[in-house]
């Protein structure tokens, strides 16, 4: 026995969590084609911003199909968020079309367009006096 003290158990060496050549996945474009295609759905159903919603919808359909090829390439994990995205996307545009025919009538007839939902907050509940 030597007056050495003991020397401390070996540690294990740090693993990391993926392979030293696997680059992570980028997974940025389908996650930002779902938000705006949420987004550019739900701007399309208020007929005074189908622009905005044409614009947001074209993005989202720009930016879905080009996480798609990247998913496809296995470069990125959410193939269905992406799909999903860009289908989004072509529903705003498609709700985006039909507000344009629907400001474009009701600016022709002069008169803007009531929500078919609720047609009697435009309405004088008093009655008329004559």
């Amino acid at each position: 026995m030597s007056g050495y003290p003991e020397p401390p158990p070996r540690q294990r060496a740090y693993t990391p969590a993926r392979a030293p050549g696997e680059r992570p996945a980028r997974n940025g474009l389908g996650t930002t084609a779902l938000v705006l295609g949420i987004t550019g759905s739900v701007m399309g159903l208020v007929w005074a911003l189908f622009w905005l919603a044409a614009v947001v919808g074209l993005l989202a359909l720009a930016l879905g199909l080009t996480g798609r090829g990247r998913a496809g390439r296995g470069e990125a994990t959410n193939r269905g968020a992406t799909t999903f995205g860009a289908v989004l996307g072509v529903i705003a545009l498609t709700l985006s079309g039909v507000g344009a025919v629907l400001v474009t009538k009701a600016a022709a007839a002069g008169t803007a367009p009531a929500p078919a939902s609720a047609p009697y907050l435009f309405a004088d509940p008093r009655p008329a006096l004559r």
